[in-house]
């Protein structure tokens, strides 16, 4: 009987220990169970692709392709809204390539524009026979930008380039760039009048951002001609023409149009209120006198000494530049701004400013968007030249690796599109704007 009740004993507290055991593993597995629903919830919320039961609404962009985008974060939800431009006007740009070598660092700068640009692009090349073959070997390896690209090449003769000058009847350069650098003065007559806003830069410039921030850049209403401005300058041997800089301009041709920029002796066989006289002349006279037999006097820098007389006369057409687009290694010596440290706050870095006393940059920080790599003597194509070896030099310690960085991205790796965006023609028999007027109004030329 005592063996009975020992045995007895020792299965009852075998049974209440099984017991406890499933109700400890019960608890802990509702427990765990709700654990998980709470944490899969959760990851719903991160990761609505996981879900069966995600309205459409949510993911589907309708137009004007706004996005929002809700993301679940403890303790608070961040609402972005992400608009999405699908198409936009081109960037148009003028340039003016004359000889191999101005393509070569035309080609640069080029490739620089379509690595930043978040817009369709438009060139509009005025040059000769020779830049174009190199301009067109470059533009073959473009297949498939990520946007549209539109070229045309005009190949004035150098000959009728002389012949306008000459119908202007008053100016001439003393300017390496020569006749061909004159044309910047005429860029509204040679491109047709479809045309009417373009960027102008010269081709020893790089731009380090999108020119379609320059592009949209809001003007006053009477601007026809934007550049960089730099009063503080004083340079009377050149008239002071080294205020400004026709390196890079915003032109409104189709302004340039209407008042009539620069002359031609055409145009005085049919003045009248409907065909006003040129504005370039009385602003001419004004700052060189009367012109003598070979023309104005002492008109130095080529074009930008007779683009310092037009916007000295004419400042109701003319507004400055921001510096931004014009960072240049010539007088100014960028600034002192450079690549490095970039940790660095506003304040210390507006402190390291050079060149913006008395300018309307006083003040306000400089965020470099274009460099121009100007005055760098000695070679025909800048980025040959030799202190780009030597570390000592101040514009190479500061922008060298900039440079380094864009002459060799290789064009091939502008192919990021999926379709061919490219678009090239060359125009052949175009003709000045005066010569068009003397067609249409029946004057022998």
């Amino acid at each position: 009987m005592a063996n009975d009740d020992t045995l007895v004993g020792l299965l009852w507290r075998s049974n209440r220990q099984r017991t406890r055991f499933l109700i400890i593993a019960f608890l802990i597995l509702f427990s765990s169970s709700l654990l998980f629903s709470r944490e899969y919830a959760s990851f719903q919320e991160w990761h609505p692709s996981f879900s069966h039961n995600v309205p459409e609404a949510q993911l589907r962009v309708d137009a004007p392709s706004i996005s929002t985008v809700t993301v679940t974060a403890l303790p608070h939800v961040e609402t972005q809204v992400v608009t999405v431009s699908k198409t936009s006007d081109p960037v148009i740009f003028s340039l003016i390539m004359w000889s191999k070598d101005s393509a070569v660092e035309g080609a640069l700068l080029i490739k620089t524009i379509l690595m930043y640009t978040s817009s369709p692009t438009e060139f509009h090349i005025i040059c000769d026979q020779e830049a174009r073959d190199f301009l067109q070997g470059r533009f073959s390896l473009l297949t498939s930008p990520l946007h549209p690209v539109k070229v045309r090449f005009y190949q004035p003769s150098l000959q009728s380039m002389i012949d306008r000058v000459n119908r202007e009847g008053s100016i001439h350069s003393d300017h390496a760039s020569g006749i061909p650098g004159l044309m910047k003065l005429f860029i509204h007559e040679i491109l047709p009048a479809s045309v009417k806003k373009s960027i102008y830069v010269d081709t020893d410039a790089i731009f380090i951002s999108d020119p379609t921030l320059l592009w949209n850049l809001p003007l006053k209403p009477t601007t026809a001609v934007s550049m960089s401005y730099h009063p503080d300058e004083n340079s009377p041997m050149w008239h002071n023409a080294s205020k400004i800089c026709s390196c890079v301009m915003v032109l409104d041709l189709e302004k340039l149009r209407q008042v009539r920029l620069m002359d031609s002796i055409i145009y005085h066989e049919a003045e009248d209120d409907a065909n006003p006289s040129a504005l370039s002349p009385p602003a001419f006279r004004a700052m060189y006198g009367e012109p003598g037999p070979t023309g104005y006097v002492n008109v130095k820098l080529g074009d930008q000494g007779y683009w310092w007389a037009i916007v000295e006369h004419r400042p109701d057409i003319f507004e400055p530049l921001s510096f931004d687009f014009e960072v240049t290694s010539c007088l100014m010596d960028t600034y002192s701004i450079s690549l490095g440290d970039d940790g660095r706050h506003e304040a210390d870095e507006l402190s390291r400013q050079s060149h913006t006393k008395g300018t309307l940059q006083e003040g306000i920080l400089i965020r470099p968007k274009l460099l121009h790599f100007n005055c760098l003597h000695g070679v025909n194509v800048y980025m040959d030249w030799e202190g780009w070896s030597n570390p000592k030099e101040g514009v190479t310690k500061r922008w060298g690796p900039a440079l380094f960085y864009h002459h060799g991205y290789k064009w091939i790796w502008l192919n990021q599109g999926s379709t061919e965006l490219v678009d090239i023609q060359a125009l052949h028999n175009f003709e000045f704007a005066d010569l068009q007027f003397a067609r249409d109004h029946a004057i022998l030329a």
